[in-house]
């Protein structure tokens, strides 16, 4: 293991590399117009406070996202964002002959660059980072926060907009953000907590050109990844062997991540709709729920595909599939602006359990629940993003469509998700490179992938 340390510095090195190239992926100016665009949503007299994660360790590979990534474009720990709304009060008298540092609408901390260990560590954007290529007017160091952020709190906003570490428990010691924020109080301070998802919910829900392109790449090395497991699945495998194919595609396709933990479900865990164990020895005759998405520039995708494991789909699994499939189909037909999500969910509820009864699976039509039991889809984007219920849709969300029919006494579960574009007219489906009829998928399955047996090793120690 010891000589793994040489070449560790390097590979976080490529990884920052990558990182940085992501970030470049949207322009500067369309973080800056996301950040007016928050300034105007901002109540008077309010500050949204946003921050990256903390470092964990020595060794990392960053993955922020979230609002902070959202309105900066910046991918490193240990780095925070104030903006400051219209304010409609004087500042407060000067304290101890100081005045509050943070009369600006908006200021960038961040980590900056250390020359001493630029032959051991990448080093981030820095402060001349931040201005130069990301477009920051006002940015200092990290160190700097915790004594600005107090001093802002004297200012006495109104409203502050701020995920806000709790504690767990009555008995529980406060927080460091719970302690900072009764000081603040106990000094006079009077102001509410708010989240910050109040201005940016809908906002996020909307992706831009550039957001609309990262995804569809997200998609396209998804599709690749279902392509080749259709190819490559053989009884006997295990489930991670599926797993490691994935995240081989992913991987030589520049998603360096999964932007979920991949779900490989076979026979019995067909039926569980976030299994991630991928543990089991696939059978001939099972299905395999592969429920998987590639992160690419910090968004990802998300597509599902319900595959026969030796490649020819039984009867009874063509029964419960095409049930599904039209669900899919004619949820999908649904999507355009304005479009309401409770109607496309009736769509596939009224299909799965008429489905259902047809067949014989139940009785009555109002008891589809004990075999479908989860939601129509939800919204895909950027990661570690906290995206809020809506009503209907709007030209430029991008949605998954997900009916699934899970029999447990069968160990039969179905799922078919695809990635859609709401458009200006409709829809488009962005995962329409994955087969998904039952003809396409078994002719796919007769075509030649990888050969994991080739690369297994003698374990007979």
């Amino acid at each position: 293991m010891k000589p793994l340390k040489i070449f560790i510095p390097f590979i976080v090195g490529i990884i920052l590399l990558v990182s940085s190239f992501f970030a470049s992926a949207q322009s500067p100016e369309e973080f800056k117009q996301r950040r007016q665009a928050v300034l105007a949503k901002m109540a008077p007299n309010s500050v949204l406070i946003l921050r990256s994660n903390e470092a964990a360790g020595g060794f990392e590979n960053p993955r922020i996202g979230g609002y902070f990534y959202y309105l900066t474009g910046i991918n490193e720990t240990n780095a925070c964002l104030i903006l400051r709304g219209e304010s409609t009060r004087p500042l407060p008298p000067a304290r101890y002959g100081r005045r509050p540092q943070i009369p600006l609408s908006e200021l960038l901390f961040i980590t900056p660059v250390n020359p001493a260990r630029a032959n051991w560590d990448a080093q981030g954007l820095g402060i001349e980072g931040a201005i130069n290529e990301m477009g920051f007017e006002h940015v200092m160091s990290f160190r700097e926060f915790d004594s600005s952020l107090g001093q802002l709190l004297l200012e006495n906003p109104e409203i502050i907009y701020m995920d806000i570490q709790k504690s767990n428990s009555l008995e529980s010691p406060l927080t460091e953000d719970e302690q900072l924020l009764k000081m603040a109080r106990d000094k006079g301070a009077q102001f509410t907590i708010q989240s910050p998802s109040v201005v940016l919910s809908r906002m996020v829900h909307i992706k831009s050109t550039a957001e609309i392109e990262i995804i569809r790449k997200a998609v396209e090395i998804t599709a690749e990844a279902h392509r080749t497991v259709m190819r490559s699945i053989q009884p006997d495998m295990y489930e991670y062997q599926i797993d490691g194919i994935v995240r081989y595609i992913f991987q030589i396709n520049g998603a360096t991540a999964a932007g979920f933990p991949c779900i490989i479900g076979s026979g019995p865990n067909s039926v569980v709709l976030h299994w991630m164990e991928n543990s089991r020895k696939m059978n001939d005759g099972d299905v395999v729920v592969v429920d998987i998405g590639a992160e690419y520039g910090l968004y990802w995708a998300d597509i599902t595909r319900t595959l026969p494991v030796n490649g020819t789909y039984s009867a009874r699994q063509k029964e419960i599939y095409e049930i599904v499939l039209k669900a899919n189909e004619e949820a999908i037909k649904m999507v355009a602006p304005g479009a309401a999500v409770a109607g496309i969910s009736n769509v596939i509820d009224e299909i799965l359990s008429n489905g259902m009864v047809e067949i014989g699976l139940i009785k009555n039509a109002e008891d589809f629940r004990k075999y479908y039991y989860h939601g129509p889809g939800h919204p895909i984007g950027l990661i570690n993003m906290e995206y809020t219920d809506f009503d209907n849709l709007e030209k430029g969300m991008v949605i998954t469509i997900e009916p699934g029919i899970y029999v447990r006494e069968e160990a039969l579960g179905v799922r078919i998700e695809d990635d859609v574009l709401v458009t200006e007219n409709g829809y488009e489906v962005l995962s329409k490179g994955v087969p998904k009829k039952i003809n396409d998928i078994e002719k796919l399955m007769r075509e030649s992938g990888i050969d994991t047996k080739k690369h297994l090793i003698n374990m007979k120690y």
